[in-house]
């Protein structure tokens, strides 16, 4: 059932021990006509399904534990067409904001990164290569979104301040004058607009849309009583008019020259819908909490969760255009997420006892060549394979080894939770380079000494742990190199905290093998 193009993958399908079932089953529901719901896949490994997206005529979407401090989040694909499951990848995060395809690649923003705050991460896929990327702008805890607006990839981000990065179409194009040209091509994000924090709190921008000519841009910042929906153009912001204050304004979703969005006050969720002009307050159902929205260019969808614990515990809806929401299935899982692909609306789910996908088919649907929104990519690309050098600059691994090590030596590298030293590895112009990944490479063969680093939670971490992590983690984004087998202690017993940001070098080096597709016997 798994799909393998190289031995790496497998390695990672047994590293994240995902244990699959299927079964397929029909819900019907009294008072409503019958409709068949598929519950194609059973993840007994994490609760959570969530950031459904159609790429290359499959369904992507991610598995994990979200809320929690875990380390991972598993990429997976799912074909309606064959009823086929494909492990696609394992990400080194607590969870996954919202991608997008943009230029024919399907890009994925961490939500939570392990290597923790100080720089937003992503990686790309052509859907058979991936590339980790680190954003070089700006002051990033999470990157929440990933959209498109004016023709550019732009990004939300949450931290100190919430922002709204924009990769510069025109600097796609250029190298670094000391990259080889068979090299990756550097990503220049700004930051174009800041939006910053109350006193002692945290902003973040949660979602992005672009509306016309309009990017849109829903925030979340606590002690700021204001609307939380606004356009932005420039550097500057423009409330959309008519919008209820809120706490936060979440799932931003266009519709038919509409936008629909939820915002949330004191626990209290709404839905409204932006015209382009007037905005309009919709009726949500009676005891139930939205969850998912979702348009498939013919309906808006909606998911939401019974707060009666007796009854069923979600309900799929569709929104008849009229202001009113017509009960399509009530679902035996709280749902968590929706996607579409070809008049099959994909419902994701949250169980403790493991997450599911849900598929039902739309009587309604229109043919495949008459929807607004296409199902899959029109003109998909293909992401150049970088992990193979021609040969390396031994004078350039010579400077990079120097200055890299000056970097993990300096005192100050360590200083306010080890802040210069993610940024100085992860936003090094020279960081996808093979030169990059060899002076590395070398750094982790060396002894380190080091007094012990006070990080997150308060916690203490040995100064040759922090160091050897972040070394491995950045060899990861970087693509090339080589790890010793032997970082990979199977002996260790990790002694995981209530925050699990854990600063393992087992962790890291697993982590890092499977990236750089390392499988030798020995590894």
């Amino acid at each position: 059932m798994f799909y393998s193009n190289s031995s790496s993958t497998l390695f990672w399908v047994r590293t994240t021990a995902v244990s699959i079932a299927f079964a397929i089953v029909t819900l019907l529901s009294p008072g409503i006509s019958a409709k068949e719901v598929r519950r194609v896949a059973v993840f007994e490994q994490w609760p959570s399904v969530s950031q459904l997206i159609t790429y290359r005529d499959r369904v992507w979407f991610v598995n994990s534990k979200p809320f929690e401090d875990s380390n991972v989040a598993d990429v997976y694909s799912y074909s309606i067409k064959d009823d086929s499951l494909r492990y696609e990848r394992s990400l080194f995060s607590q969870d996954l904001g919202d991608p997008v395809v943009h230029d024919g690649l399907l890009y994925w923003p961490f939500e939570d990164p392990r290597r923790s705050a100080g720089s937003g991460e992503y990686v790309v896929t052509d859907g058979v290569n991936w590339q980790w990327h680190v954003m070089q702008s700006g002051s990033v805890m999470h990157v929440h979104a990933m959209d498109v607006c004016g023709g550019d990839l732009v990004a939300t981000t949450g931290s100190w301040t919430g922002q709204l990065h924009r990769l510069r179409s025109s600097e796609q194009d250029k190298v670094s004058e000391n990259v080889t040209e068979n090299q990756p091509k550097d990503q220049q994000w700004e930051v174009q607009y800041d939006y910053p924090a109350a006193n002692n709190s945290f902003s973040r921008l949660v979602s992005v849309s672009e509306l016309g000519d309009s990017c849109i841009v829903g925030a979340s910042a606590r002690g700021k009583d204001e609307i939380k929906l606004f356009s932005i153009e420039g550097d500057s912001r423009t409330e959309i008019k008519g919008w209820p204050r809120s706490d936060r304004v979440d799932t931003l979703v266009q519709h038919q020259g509409n936008l629909f969005a939820f915002a949330d006050t004191a626990g209290v969720r709404q839905l409204l819908r932006y015209d382009g002009s007037q905005v309009h307050e919709m009726t949500l159902p009676s005891a139930h909490r939205p969850r998912a929205l979702h348009s498939d260019g013919n309906n808006v969808w909606l998911a939401t969760h019974h707060r009666d614990s007796s009854l069923q515990p979600g309900a799929l809806w569709k929104y008849d255009n009229d202001g009113d929401f017509e009960l399509v299935q009530e679902l035996a899982q709280v749902p968590n997420a929706l996607g579409s692909y070809e008049g099959v609306v994909v419902v994701g789910t949250y169980a403790a006892s493991g997450a599911a996908l849900l598929l039902y088919a739309d009587d309604s649907a229109q043919q495949a060549e008459a929807r607004t929104q296409p199902a899959t990519d029109a003109s998909p690309s293909l992401l150049p394979d970088y992990s193979q050098s021609s040969g390396l600059d031994a004078g350039l691994v010579d400077v990079l080894y120097g200055e890299l090590f000056e970097i993990i030596t300096d005192p100050e590298s360590t200083a306010n939770r080890a802040r210069n030293l993610r940024r100085d590895l992860g936003r090094h112009p020279l960081l996808k380079t093979p030169e990059f990944g060899a002076a590395i490479t070398r750094l982790l063969s060396i002894p380190l000494e080091g007094e012990p680093v006070p990080m997150f939670t308060g916690r203490s971490i040995s100064y040759e742990d922090l160091i050897t992590w972040y070394l491995l983690t950045t060899l990861a984004i970087n693509g090339h190199g080589h790890i010793d087998p032997a970082l990979i202690n199977t002996d260790e017993e990790l002694d995981v905290p209530e925050s699990a940001k854990v600063f393992s070098p087992t962790v890291a080096a697993i982590v890092a093998s499977g990236w750089l597709q390392q499988s030798d016997e020995d590894t």
